[in-house]
């Protein structure tokens, strides 16, 4: 992902989930991760509409698009 966009990927995934502040952390965290890995978050983000994790309203739902978010960043390799 180019560092240009790395703020722009955030806020669009902020905005789709409802996410508590720890939960932001942990997002970001994972972009850090994936932008310096080389994982394009874009694609992660289209993978999570077409599997129906997003757009999500509630925190429940967040953490499943959490945890889905953290399996495709972690376990990429």
């Amino acid at each position: 992902m180019e560092t240009e966009k790395f703020p722009e990927i955030m806020d669009i995934l902020t905005s789709e989930m409802a996410l508590s502040e720890t939960m932001k952390i942990q997002l970001r965290q994972m972009c850090i991760y994936a932008r310096i890995t080389g994982i394009d978050m874009e694609n992660v983000r289209l993978r999570l509409h077409e599997e129906g994790f997003l757009p999500c309203t509630d925190k429940n739902g967040s953490k499943k698009a959490l945890a889905k978010v953290y399996e495709y960043v972690a376990c990429s390799f």
